[in-house]
């Protein structure tokens, strides 16, 4: 068949722009080579996160550098409640739990750098990443061959990389929040290793001055290394009542307090090696503290305790280091990478309950401890094959991980006992994806992934061995219906294994008094996996100052991941268990463009998302009521100035609001989180020559998040309400760039 010009444009553009949707960024240069075919007449104008985002082999949102930087965002944790179908929910500590389309949290795949990381402490500590660490986030909302799939959606956070372009960037930071204040400090630098980079003798841009395009001709090395000190006080206050009968009969005050530091050391090196060969070294260095205090007063019947205190300490450190090697075939690329990191943290949770036994009883008071020690270790080697030599694309893939995963733990008081563990877990992965072109220029990616997934345990907490052979199939069609608009269909089958912290038998103890609202959490190992057939399918389309593009999901779940509820002895536990099949849809439309159309200078712009989540459980304790936890909708808007090159002010502001959620467990416990929104302000000036500052306040207005739970197992219903805050906090930045 023969192939359409356009068709041609379509799919080297992809292939300039970066070809497949989860691929680590490459340094600059690192894509030239004299085996890679050149195309006349072909220009593309549209920035890259856009052209990603049309030629990407799946539903894929692109967030690079410049749109970060218009959000004015305080945290990593800022950027990802702007980006479309992403929940971020607070916890009492001031931590965030990230969801998309309104799952439960182990149906949203978190990768660094394409490789899969763990959202607990022992990890990098995602949420608090400085925004000029990132290169881009990519949303990718429809699993492929190349990556396992998760449910809700995948999120991956491309990290700065090694490039030739010199530029050092240092910026100071004072947060304030509760009357007190904490400093942060980021330094980057990135350049080339030795010398000069060298033009290329004869090439001109299009105003006549030599540009740089001949990979021979650039410095063989560069790098970039970033140095950051993060300080934030996080915490928040919470009230929680119970009612029985209409009438309340308990209610306590919380008051966290809590300051966290991370120290980071990123450093990268990238160069070649030879004619067809690219190399780069990468490390990751980390280090967190942690510290603060819980302090409740509480009256009533004696569900809270009359007073409790609790003092919370942790330290974390992380090590990771990296390789990623190219080399160039005369019809093919060949990527490998290996990683190994280490991650530890200790735990030190210690408090007192003072309860009143009884109506005009004495008091007791309570005491208690939790030490928790964990590590993990994980190596990583994986390796991609893709093809160079034709327009239509194919790649295939294999991978080898190990984790270890080592856990000490000792409990005192009323606390459940846990004990140790010793487990390990290894998958093997091979993948396969192929192009073909179709009739009226449509393309058609073909995928499967094959996955032999084994945990093993070498204490009670893991109940002997467990082992899960995965098959992935997909399948991907893209339509250009115009040169600015195309449209998407994508069908796949995706398994989501069960996070090996909720598989193990081991309790984690609430923070204060243990309630309905407030309750121990514990593993189970007789979790299944959730299986999913998904498809997503919707519109993309190129503005005159931006794009726009609206999206449709379906999925149909068996053996549902959701949190139970029950009363174990004196105290309430959450446990996660398979509670059904379900169907999930929804619909999902995001845009961004200009605001000269309302008044505005051209310079203004503005990014909006909004998702309408639905679902329906099919079978179980829940049937015919809503997947628990799933907001009925996910919105953010964001107006913004951004910074001038030339100087002068700019500025933003940021709406985020999330509608409520169904926490229903069955039929007598049943539960809701209200609707919530939060507004975030900035403006800043930048003076040429000398720097910008920027000032900010995040969470103006002092958003609540409530949530009301019901217990109706005995003859009067029992009601218990929360009621957390976040103090809103403000924020004065001084940096500069050069």
């Amino acid at each position: 068949m023969r192939k359409t010009h356009t068709h041609r444009v379509v799919v080297w553009a992809a292939c300039l722009a970066g070809g497949a949707a989860w691929a680590q960024a490459s340094p600059e240069g690192a894509g030239a080579g004299a085996s890679t075919p050149q195309l006349d007449g072909v220009t593309v104008t549209a920035r890259r996160s856009l052209e990603q985002r049309f030629f990407a082999a799946g539903s894929l949102v692109v967030v690079d550098r410049a749109d970060i930087e218009q959000m004015g965002a305080f945290s990593v944790a800022d950027v990802l409640r702007q980006l479309p179908g992403v929940q971020v929910v607070p916890s009492a500590d001031g931590s965030v739990e990230i969801r998309m389309r309104g799952m439960e949290r182990g149906a949203t795949q978190l990768l660094i750098d394409g490789q899969r990381v763990g959202s607990k402490r022992t990890q990098l500590p995602i949420d608090q990443l400085p925004p000029e660490l990132i290169e881009r986030i990519e949303v990718v909302r429809a699993p492929s061959a190349e990556f396992s799939g998760a449910t809700g959606g995948t999120l991956n956070i491309v990290l700065r990389q090694a490039t030739v372009k010199r530029e050092t960037v240092l910026r100071l930071t004072d947060n304030h929040v509760w009357g007190r204040n904490a400093g942060q400090a980021f330094f980057s630098r990135t350049g080339p290793l030795g010398g000069a980079v060298k033009p290329a003798k004869g090439a001109q841009g299009s105003d006549g001055a030599e540009e740089v395009l001949e990979a021979e001709n650039r410095e063989p090395w560069s790098y970039f290394v970033a140095a950051s000190a993060t300080g934030l006080l996080l915490g928040s206050d919470t009230h929680r009542s119970t009612q029985v009968g209409g009438a309340e009969v308990a209610q306590s005050d919380t008051s966290a307090r809590y300051k966290r530091t991370d120290y980071a050391l990123v450093p990268r090196v990238s160069g070649k090696i030879g004619a067809a060969d690219q190399l780069t070294l990468r490390a990751t260095l980390s280090k967190a503290d942690f510290g603060g205090t819980a302090d409740s007063v509480g009256s009533g019947d004696g569900t809270y305790a009359a007073r409790s205190h609790e003092a919370h300490n942790y330290d974390r450190r992380y090590l990771q280091a990296a390789a990623d090697w190219t080399h160039r075939f005369a019809a093919s690329k060949l990527e490998t990478t290996l990683s190994a990191s280490r991650a530890s943290d200790t735990v030190d949770r210690r408090g007192d309950l003072l309860r009143n036994i009884g109506v005009g009883g004495a008091a007791v008071t309570d005491s208690y401890s939790f030490v928790d020690d964990r590590r993990e270790d994980v190596w990583n080697l994986s390796t991609k094959l893709t093809g160079t030599a034709a327009a239509l694309l194919w790649s295939a893939g294999a991978q080898l991980e190990d984790r270890k995963l080592f856990v000490n733990t000792m409990a005192s008081g009323d606390l459940p006992v846990n004990s140790g563990l010793d487990a390990g877990i290894r998958r093997w992965v091979v993948w396969g994806q192929n192009e073909w072109e179709l009739p009226a220029t449509t393309t058609l990616t073909l995928g499967l992934r094959g996955e032999r997934v084994e945990l093993s345990g070498g204490s009670s907490a893991v109940t002997g061995s467990k082992q899960w052979n995965i098959l992935q199939p997909s399948l991907h069609t893209r339509t250009p219906l115009s040169e600015d608009l195309q449209w998407r269909v994508n069908l796949a089958r995706v398994t989501q294994l069960p996070r090996v912290w909720d598989l193990v038998d081991r309790a984690i103890p609430s923070q204060g008094s243990n309630s309905l609202n407030n309750p121990d959490t514990i593993g189970n190992p007789n979790l299944r996996p959730q299986v999913a057939w998904t498809l997503d399918t919707g519109f993309e389309r190129r503005l005159a100052t931006g794009h726009a593009g609206v999206n449709l999901f379906v999925r149909r779940m068996s053996d549902v991941l959701a949190p139970t509820l029950q009363l174990i002895g004196a105290r309430w536990v959450e446990q996660r268990g398979n509670v059904g099949d379900a169907i999930v849809w929804g619909l999902e439309a995001d845009a961004r463009t200009g605001l000269g159309w309302v008044g505005l200078g051209s310079e203004w712009t503005l990014s909006a998302n909004a998702s309408a989540l639905q679902s329906r459980m099919t079978s179980g304790p829940n049937e015919g009521r809503r997947i628990p936890g799933q907001a009925r909708y996910v919105a953010t808007l964001t107006a913004a100035k951004p910074m001038p090159r030339n100087g002068g002010w700019y500025g933003g502001a940021t709406l985020s609001m999330t509608g409520p959620a169904d926490q229903d467990i069955n039929g007598t416990l049943t539960g809701k989180n209200r609707a919530s929104a939060m507004l975030d302000l900035y403006v800043g000036q930048l003076v040429r020559g000398l720097g910008y500052w920027r000032l900010g306040v995040y969470n103006v207005g002092d958003a609540h998040f409530r949530r009301d739970r019901v217990d109706a197992s005995g003859a009067v219903p029992v009601v218990s309400t929360s009621s957390m805050q976040w103090t809103p906090r403000a924020y004065l930045t001084v940096g500069t760039q050069f």
